[in-house]
């Protein structure tokens, strides 16, 4: 039998020819994914990935992958406003486990947009910044003018132009300052206590009081030679934001025993 030209019987032949697609999901396998050891969920999440077949392995198809948690998940009980991302550096074939080291954070939309303030001046500035370890990371801040005291009778309080200038400036040092003295696990506790945010809106006060300053964006321009150690030390046993609050609660404990 002849088909001809037309490219509508080119497909069109013996019964049966057309291929049989199977379930997708019966030739890949689930991997745990793991958080780094200052989370206190440490394994957040599952992940599927093809299982290895000849020279592509399942664990290097792993490796890279980025991954998005809110903070509410990874630290129960502690604001819910940050998203952590997570890249995979290493894995273990044996287990099924992927060992993930910090690439990022960010806001969410709505607590972003909840700053912002009708006749208040809006501050916004990045910076980049190293760590100890050779981690270079750009910051992205913002803040808000604030009244300077209950009893102002104007509406507005907008800071002039050389007032936000040097506000920027205090972002910029403060941030360039707090990051090359840590490494990268000394730094996440701090974006998430906001110890950089509070020391910044301080030293702010003394040219223009603002308000509501937040880390809005943090993300990794350069990555460091990959180091199993390092990777070691992020994922070790210790868990640093739950033991803060541990003494945070000790701590009110014993004030209120007293």
């Amino acid at each position: 039998m002849s088909f001809g030209k037309n490219p509508k019987n080119f497909n069109k032949g013996r019964k049966g020819a057309r291929k049989k697609v199977g379930d997708r999901f019966l030739k890949k396998e689930w991997w745990t994914i793991r958080a780094p050891g200052m989370f206190q969920e440490r394994n957040f999440t599952k992940s599927p990935v093809n299982v290895t077949a000849g020279k592509k392995l399942s664990s290097d198809a792993m490796k890279g992958r980025i991954y998005e948690a809110n903070l509410g998940d990874l630290c129960p009980g502690v604001k819910a406003n940050k998203k952590i991302q997570l890249v995979v550096d290493d894995t273990d074939g044996g287990s099924k486990l992927a060992l993930t080291n910090f690439y990022g954070m960010n806001t969410t939309t709505d607590h972003t947009c909840s700053l912002i303030r009708k006749w208040h001046s809006l501050i916004e500035c990045h910076v980049d910044a190293k760590t100890q370890d050779g981690f270079l990371m750009r910051f992205f801040l913002l803040a808000t003018t604030k009244k300077n005291s209950q009893r102002q009778l104007k509406a507005t309080c907008f800071a002039q132009r050389s007032q936000i200038k040097q506000i920027r400036k205090i972002m910029t040092q403060t941030v360039t300052k707090e990051v090359k003295k840590v490494n990268l696990r000394e730094l996440i506790p701090k974006l998430v206590d906001e110890s950089i945010v509070s020391s910044i809106t301080e030293k702010a006060k003394q040219i223009f009081p603002i308000q509501n300053c937040l880390i809005r964006k943090v993300k990794t321009t350069k990555r460091a030679r990959f180091d199993m150690t390092q990777l070691l030390q992020m994922h070790s046993d210790v868990n640093v934001i739950s033991k803060k609050e541990e003494k945070t609660e000790t701590t009110g404990q014993n004030l209120i025993d007293a």
